[in-house]
Formats: C-alpha cells, sequence, structure tokens
C-alpha cells in the first residue's frame, strides 16, 4: 500500500512537472541566433508584419556584421529597452494582448489584459498604458518615490510617458496631462498646438513636436507657446533635450523626404541642419543620433543608417541593413 502511494506521488509529480513545462514552452518561441554580445550587439532592428507569422530581430554594433534571429511571432513592430539604464529588451505587439523578451536563445512571450499603448520606466516610476477599448486608455502608474500604485483612465491615442521629481505628464493626440505624484490627480491639462507623439523635458521645459508648430511649456507657470518650424518640414519626429547644452533638438523630414536636424538654444531660438541622409525614425543617444530609413527598391537592401554627432552635425559613418521577409519597423539603441 505504502509503495502504491509513493508511485501515486510520483506519478503526480511528473504530471504536474510535464504541465508546467508545457505551458511554459508555450509561451516561449526559439529563436536561431548566438547570445548577446555586449560589444557586437549595440543596435537591434526589428522587421515585423502583422500578416505574416514570422519576425526577424537583427542586431549589429557597426553595421561590418549582424547577429539574426528569426521568430514565429507577427505584429511587434516597437523595441525598446526597460528603461535607459537597462540593457533588457521589449518588443511591444500593436493589436494583441501580448509583449515578448528576449531570453538567450528564446524569445517569451508574456500574456497581458490588453495591448500596450506605451510602456515608460523612469528612475522611479514606471508608467504602462494599455489599450483597452477604442474610446480610452488605462494608465498604471508604479511611483517607486511614494510608494504608490494607481490608476487613471485617460482618452484614446495616448503615446508617451516621462516624470520628473513633481509630476508625471503623459502626452494624449493634442494634449499633455500633468499627474500630481503627492496627490495621484490630473492637475493640469495643456494643450498642444496640434497632434503630437513625442515630448522631451528640462528642469524647465517640456518641449513637444506636434506636427505644425513646435510646442513649449514651461513648468510651474503652464505657460504655453508656440513656435513655427521651418517651410521645409514635412513632419516633426523626435525631440531630445541635452543636458549638457541645455539645448533642445527635434529630427523633422523635409518635402523630399531627408532627415533634418532642428538645435533650440536656451531662448528657443533655432538652427536647422540639413543631414542629407533619408528619414524614416530617428533616436537619440548621449551625443549620437541614429538615423534609420527603409528601402523599397534596390535588391538585397533593406535600409539604411546613418549615425551623426549632435555637436558637429557631421556623420560618423552609415551602413546598410539587409533585406528580408517583412520591412523594419523599429529600432533601439543600447550602451
Amino acid at each position: 500500500m505504502k509503495k502504491r502511494f509513493i508511485l501515486l506521488g510520483l506519478c503526480a509529480s511528473v504530471f504536474i512537472l510535464a504541465v508546467y513545462i508545457y505551458f511554459q514552452n508555450k509561451n516561449t518561441h526559439p529563436v536561431q541566433s548566438s547570445a548577446i554580445h555586449p560589444e557586437e550587439d549595440r543596435i537591434f532592428f526589428i522587421y515585423s508584419n502583422p500578416f505574416i507569422k514570422e519576425s526577424t530581430l537583427l542586431s549589429t554594433s557597426t553595421g561590418d556584421r549582424f547577429n539574426r534571429r528569426t521568430f514565429k511571432v507577427a505584429d511587434v513592430p516597437y523595441i525598446q529597452t526597460k528603461s535607459d539604464a537597462s540593457t533588457d529588451l521589449v518588443l511591444l505587439a500593436e493589436h494583441e494582448s501580448f509583449y515578448y523578451t528576449l531570453e538567450k536563445d528564446v524569445i517569451k512571450e508574456h500574456p497581458l489584459s490588453d495591448p500596450f499603448a506605451f510602456w515608460y520606466e523612469g528612475k522611479d516610476v514606471s508608467v504602462k498604458a494599455y489599450n483597452v477599448d477604442t474610446t480610452g486608455n488605462e494608465i498604471h502608474i508604479n511611483d517607486r518615490k511614494t510608494e504608490k500604485e494607481y490608476s487613471l483612465t485617460l482618452p484614446s491615442l495616448v503615446t508617451m510617458g516621462s516624470n520628473d521629481e513633481n509630476y508625471i505628464y503623459i502626452i494624449q493626440s493634442m494634449s499633455l496631462y500633468v499627474i500630481d505624484r503627492k496627490t495621484e490627480e490630473i492637475v493640469k491639462t495643456l494643450g498642444l498646438a496640434s497632434y503630437a507623439d513625442t515630448f522631451a523635458d528640462s528642469e524647465n521645459f517640456i518641449v513637444a513636436s506636434s506636427e505644425h508648430k513646435l510646442t513649449v511649456i514651461e513648468k510651474g507657470t503652464w505657460k504655453t507657446t508656440y513656435i513655427p518650424y521651418p517651410d521645409d518640414l514635412e513632419y516633426a519626429d523626435t525631440v531630445y533635450y541635452d543636458k549638457e547644452s541645455g539645448h533642445f533638438h527635434v529630427t523633422y523630414e523635409d518635402k523630399e523626404g531627408e532627415a533634418n536636424l532642428l538645435e533650440y538654444g536656451k531662448d528657443f531660438s533655432f538652427h536647422a541642419y540639413d543631414l542629407k541622409f533619408p528619414y524614416m525614425e530617428a533616436k537619440f543617444k548621449g551625443n549620437q543620433l541614429y538615423i534609420v530609413a527603409q528601402e523599397e527598391h534596390k535588391k538585397g537592401i533593406g535600409g539604411y543608417v546613418g549615425v551623426f554627432d549632435i555637436k558637429s552635425k557631421k556623420k560618423l559613418y552609415q551602413f546598410d541593413l539587409p533585406e528580408e521577409q517583412v520591412k523594419v519597423q523599429d529600432f533601439v539603441v543600447v550602451d
């Protein structure tokens, strides 16, 4: 009798272990690649399409050689790190309630209640925004400084969050919401010049790259100024604050499809620089600006990458991206 109970116990343990392994494996997607190398894998590119169930994660340091990781997942057009200080990669789906992480030789799937609108990780604040439905977004805030967790509901089309010592900022279409970290309440809703995707902030200002004019908001007084862009601007994109110079930078695509850089001084007068490079998307990292453009027509080439010094405005180097089954959608630069 005793042996029988032992055997039954062993069978139950084996069954539970098998179920655990099944569900663990069910949420992983094997990739064809070596482990990430800190010196060789500094720039990561995601190639993805919602209608083709295979995505490619490509990485390089200077474009001399590439590490290629393919996995059976569709619709992951966004890639980021968990925070500015982190090298942990996160792949965000656009329409599905999942996000993915790269762990050694597998892509791991993490289920969500709703698809992400954005995921922001600051030094002591985490903001996760979810697309609950077409009319609204649910914002989950974990404030590690005040040791509070709470949720807010905002209208749809939230795209980015940030914070300073006193406030959390969330951009939503043509508005910027200001949340007081002490009271957990929305204390200001500020109008932008037009629709905006991104912003950056300094100690005194918030700057949003709204479509038709740059929006500059003075912290504390919340006075808002709209500054016209150059006439050749097609659309304004990424905003960056350089603490060393105290200047804001904005990338934009001109009417010819070329990349340009605006540098705003402390009085918000600006200089425009034609970078003579095609444009799709740009990211700042330290004193360098990385620009990626897709290629539609040349066989074997999937896109172009240009790396520029924001001080001198000179191109440091460029390289071609290999062609894949789908187009490059997004990229991230890690330290």
